[in-house]
């Protein structure tokens, strides 16, 4: 403190350095106010010291005299002085968001000195969205219509640093405006701040200048228009941009054809097309490396549409390029290209990889072989993923172990168990964590008690991640893990001082079954639903519902209802979950009661978990006021919620098969998500006959033509449980029109509706036995179905 105001100025520089680096610590009030008047300090070594010491303090130091000093020093007549200013402003955070920082930073945006530039572009990156107040883009949008270049250039840049938030009509509009500035600079900049606008700027008007903007004279409005095109999103994926962006690929600017790589990248399987993809497959043999970097990488964005045997033919040789960042592109992009990839070739040419040079490469490789699927889990993959277990670079071996474990059962070999083992015990806490997480994956094969012993000794590693990786993996072995050791080395990892290890200690205990249901474990979970951490409770709630109905004590049950108050939504919903999977020993008039209130909650989660659970407790539920309140959730906002209470009601049964529901239930079958309209149709077949009113069976009629076979499957599904009073010529005419839909699964539910049939539908079969009979020649063609078709037909021929 006496340091700085020693009469030397390397000592005074000196302390502001030395408090600077103690951080928050240091913050005290005396410290910052000496700091301040630093900032006044004759010497600029000093001020700029200062500035960078009231940064490192954190919030403490954001003070409104902290500010306002950092503001006028951001006018300093040093240029070495305002850099650190503004540095220090952008630390501070949201609480020197004031207007007149914000002006003096884009003031700072047009300054001819470049790292003063610089820094202020830097200083609004690090406010970002915080920045983006009312007044400011109001100040900005001014600016955009300024005599002077390099503001409305600075203008620009600023609203391309504030990001989604600016994106209002008015600065969109301005904008536009500003890609007809005569200034090249200002052309390119506002290229990329409509970019960075997203998807709210993708106005036809702003498309429209983007793609003229493509065909500018100056390369960086080119290539800023290109990117800006692939920031907007799908509603840029036009036929005209597409198009303009495939010229691009021919630009002979290497910036240009590079972002044009991007844009087309980005706007994914929309840009899918030959001639897209015609174009970068072009661009693969370009001459700068990063073009042809960026064009392995839009191929892998476009997805399976691109995975052609030419752009396959093409990625294959790649690996081979002399560049390491194409090289990587490559492995990449072959992976994203999904199944649709994995021939001998591709998977050859990847294992080969797994040797390359670089490190980088080597790691991509495993990543693909993995995103291949089951076809890439050949003994070739799987030797050679076990030889870079042992790779010099640790990121190269936690791949392999991430790659070993998403390859599943097939390469669940006793030698890659044994190297997994191994890789428990390596420096590198990456490794170890990926190995315990490759275990648990390769499922009931790796759960020897070689591994299980060592999985539990791993529990008390030092490092948080690894224990937490230890916790998951015990519990994805399942049963066969689930000893006396490990759910106790479990139950003890609950009071863990880390909130991830207690999150998935819960989680394993909760996926080791009936066995971790012990007197030890309930307590302990119960303990653990007053976790500070959320997602602590969360995951006890949600292993106590696992736990089924050993775990439903009243303790349970009454620390379960106490959690459907908790101030965190995910436990709330948690905790409806766990007491649907109770079953009927959790149905009490309190929990029924409390699930009720939480039908209400604000929350659309809660509120579908709630009608879930109610759901699940069954006919013991099924009160007047239950019943009443899911009717009201069937008009909920969220499909989710109605979708639940849909589902809910049905499994009430016959007590809920009440005129009000039923009429509820028809009007929901019009409901505008196909999945809900499913749902009512599932509930109304639960309900029964009560259920088959007229005015559902008019429904049921129309429901048969829905234009999704899901919806079209749960109505002949549905029919099958209404009985006789369904059985209308008009429904039975559908029948039969349904056995030749396009949909496998809606054929076959008309068939088991069939089944279902009495004497009076056979009747008016009877009349249409000519029809059936075509029927079952067409139905031949699937031989899978046949079986099942004839049985029908055997069904009902005494009666036809």
């Amino acid at each position: 403190m006496i340091a700085l105001v020693d009469s030397d100025v390397d000592v005074q520089s000196s302390a502001c350095g030395a408090l600077g680096e103690l951080g928050e610590k240091a913050a005290t009030s005396e410290v910052i106010s000496r700091l301040m008047t630093a900032l006044r300090d004759s010497d600029e070594d000093v001020r700029s010291r200062a500035c960078d010491a009231l940064g490192q303090l954190g919030e403490k130091a954001a003070t409104s005299e902290g500010i306002n000093r950092l503001v006028i020093v951001l006018g300093d007549s040093d240029e070495n002085v305002q850099p650190s200013a503004r540095e220090a402003l952008g630390k501070l955070g949201e609480k020197a968001v004031t207007n007149e920082m914000i002006s003096r930073l884009v003031i700072a945006l047009g300054d001819s000195n470049e790292d003063v530039q610089w820094s202020a572009r830097k200083a609004l990156w690090k406010l970002g969205e915080k920045a983006a107040t009312s007044e400011v883009i109001s100040r900005l949008v001014i600016a955009l219509g300024d005599s002077n270049e390099d503001v409305r250039w600075s203008a620009c840049e600023a609203l391309r640093l504030l990001g989604e938030k600016a994106a209002t009509s008015e600065v969109i509009s301005r904008l536009v405006i500003a890609l007809e500035d005569s200034n090249a600079d200002v052309w390119w900049s506002a290229c990329g701040a409509l970019g960075k606008l997203g998807e709210q700027a993708a106005m036809s008007e702003v498309i429209s200048r983007l793609v003229i903007a493509l065909g500018d004279s100056d390369r960086y409005v080119r290539s800023s228009a290109c990117q800006a095109l692939g920031k907007l999103g799908e509603k840029a994926a036009t036929s005209e941009v597409i198009s303009r962006l495939v010229i691009a690929l021919g630009d002979s600017d290497d910036d240009v054809r590079l972002s044009a790589c991007e844009a087309l990248g980005e706007l994914c399987q929309k840009a899918a097309t030959s001639e897209v993809i015609s174009g970068l497959v072009i661009a693969l043999g370009d001459s700068d490396k990063h073009v042809r970097s960026s064009a392995c990488r839009a191929l892998g964005q476009l997805g399976e549409k691109a995975a052609t045997s030419e752009v396959i033919s093409q990625l294959v040789i790649a690996p081979g390029d002399s560049d390491e960042y194409v090289r990587g592109r490559a492995c990449q992009a072959l992976g994203g290209l999904g199944k649709k990839a994995p021939t001998s070739e591709v998977v050859s040419q990847l294992v080969i990889a797994l040797g390359d040079s670089d490190e980088d490469v080597r790691s991509d490789a495993c990543e693909a072989l993995v995103k291949l699927g089951e076809k890439a889990a050949t003994s070739e993959v799987i030797n050679r993923l076990v030889i870079v277990l042992e790779d010099s670079n640790e990121y190269v071996r936690r791949s392999a172990c991430q790659a070993l474990g998403e390859l599943g059962e097939k390469a669940a070999t006793s030698e890659v168990i044994s190297r997994l083992i191994i890789a428990l015990g390596d420096s590198y806490k990456g490794v170890r964590r990926s190995a315990y997480e490759a275990l648990g994956q390769l499922g009931e094969k790796a759960a020897t008690s070689e591994v299980i012993s060592r999985l539990v000794i791993v529990l008390e590693d030092s490092n948080e991640y690894v224990r937490r990786s230890a916790c998951r993996a015990l519990g994805e072995l399942g049963e066969k893990a689930a000893t006396s050791e490990v759910i106790s080395r479990l139950v003890i990892a609950l009071g863990d001082s880390y909130k991830g290890v207690r999150w998935s200690a819960c989680e394993a205990l909760g996926e080791l079954g009936e066995k971790a249901a012990t007197n030890e474990v309930i307590s302990r979970l119960v303990i653990v639903l007053e976790d500070s951490n959320e997602y602590v409770r969360r995951s006890a709630c949600r292993s106590l519902g696992e736990l089924g109905e050993k775990a439903a004590t009243s303790e349970v049950i009454s620390q379960l209802v106490i959690a459907l108050r908790d101030s965190d939504e995910d436990v709330r919903s948690g905790a409806c979950e766990a007491l649907g999977e109770l079953g009927e020993k959790a149905a009490t008039s309190e929990v029924i009661s409390r699930l009720v209130i939480a039908l209400g909650d604000s929350d659309v989660d809660v509120r579908s978990s709630a009608c879930g659970a109610l759901g699940e407790l069954g006919k013991k539920a099924a009160t007047s006021e239950v019943i009443s309140q899911l009717v009201i959730a069937l008009g909920d906002s969220y499909k989710g919620v109605r979708r639940s209470a849909c589902e809910a009601l049905g499994e009430l049964g016959e007590k809920a098969a009440t005129s009000e529901v039923v009429s509820r239930l028809v009007v929901v079958l019009e409901d505008s998500n196909e999945y809900v309209r499913r749902s009512a149709w599932r509930a109304i077949g639960e309900l029964g006959e009560k259920a088959a009113t007229s005015e559902v069976i008019s429904r049921l009629v129309i429901a048969l033509g829905d234009s999704y076979d899901g919806v079209r499957r749960s109505a002949w599904e549905a029919l099958g449980e209404l009985g006789e009073k369904a059985a209308t010529s008009e429904v039975i005419s559908r029948l039969v029109i349904a056995l030749g839909d396009s949909d496998v699964d809606v054929r076959s539910s008309a068939h088991r509706a069939l089944v279902k049939l009495d004497e009076k539908v056979a009747t008016e079969l009877s009349m249409k036995r000519l029809e059936i009979d075509g029927l079952v020649i067409e139905s031949k063609k699937y031989e899978f179905e046949y079986d099942h078709f004839a049985n029908c037909c055997g069904h009902l021929s005494p009666l036809i």
